[in-house]
């Protein structure tokens, strides 16, 4: 009797628009009814909760070309509830003709015209490692946030030849729903990192020799230089643009360490963090 009075509830909800009373949760029996009634409740508040967009700032250059449908293509599929990808070349070898024929093959595949684009915001300087028309990028972000907040919730900068996890969304969506204003993950490095050597073990106590040279190795990631990579994390952008954060240092130059300075900046502005101890991002 109790499953066709279930049977009946969920009809009753399909033909009502989800509407439901306390009168016809009494003639369908309290348990059945408080457990449809519970999910329903969940499904409603998830339909009002506002969609969060991700926005991906992709610096890339010559051979990195062939790479970006790969990392485009993850994002798309890791998760996220809405996903803009801006891409910018920082290099003078970067083949044009070839990079704008990916991207719009790209928007093709995906069925959209705008989930990448091409940032053509200048030319690309030879000693800056990029960072310059990042912040040039960055800046076009904020203006964009000032006429529409909703265009772009969280920003991850990245390179174009990295990789991510499709596990991504599943484990930072709770912290940017949380209005975390910056959240990190762990990474596979590819610079030498000879502290992080597993030692050789007694080679007559065991079959087999390890073959360990420091490289591609898992790092935990921690929110200060030399603990991140860029593309190891996500950041408010309403917290970004509070702060008119930059990757430049105080006088207007950039080196190598500019992404490490950007998280050292970033964080010590906000007590609103959150580290996900899984490996979600590889690092070519």
């Amino acid at each position: 009797m109790s499953s066709l009075l279930c049977v009946g509830v969920i009809l009753y909800l399909f033909t009502s628009n989800g509407t439901f009373s306390s009168r016809k949760c009494e003639q369908a029996g309290e348990n059945i009814c408080q457990d449809l009634l519970y999910n329903e409740k969940q499904r409603l508040t998830l339909l009002d909760s506002e969609a969060l967009t991700l926005c991906v700032i992709v610096r890339i250059y010559g051979p990195q070309v062939s790479y970006l449908p790969v990392l485009a293509l993850g994002f798309l599929h890791a998760g996220f509830d809405n996903v803009r990808i801006y891409v910018i070349n920082t290099h003078r070898s970067t083949d044009s003709r070839l990079l704008f024929q990916t991207i719009d093959l790209i928007n093709k595949i995906v069925l959209r015209t705008n989930y990448i684009t091409f940032l053509d915001l200048g030319k690309p300087l030879d000693d800056d490692y990029g960072y310059t028309l990042t912040d040039h990028a960055l800046n076009y972000l904020y203006n964009q946030y000032k006429r529409s907040p909703s265009m772009c919730h969280y920003l991850i900068v990245t390179n174009g030849d990295n990789l991510y996890s499709q596990y991504l969304g599943n484990k930072t969506l709770p912290h940017m729903r949380a209005k975390k204003d910056i959240i990190a993950w762990d990474f596979v490095s590819r610079y030498h990192r000879p502290y992080l050597i597993q030692a050789q073990e007694e080679q007559l106590q065991k079959p087999y020799r390890i073959f360990d040279d420091g490289t591609a190795k898992c790092v935990a990631v921690s929110l200060q230089r030399g603990g991140v990579d860029l593309g190891a994390a996500a950041y408010r952008l309403a917290f970004l643009y509070e702060h008119k954060l930059r990757f430049s240092f105080s006088n207007g130059t950039y080196n190598v360490e500019s992404d490490g300075y950007f998280m050292d900046k970033a964080s010590l502005l906000t007590n609103m963090s959150a580290i996900v101890r899984q490996t979600l991002f590889i690092h070519q």
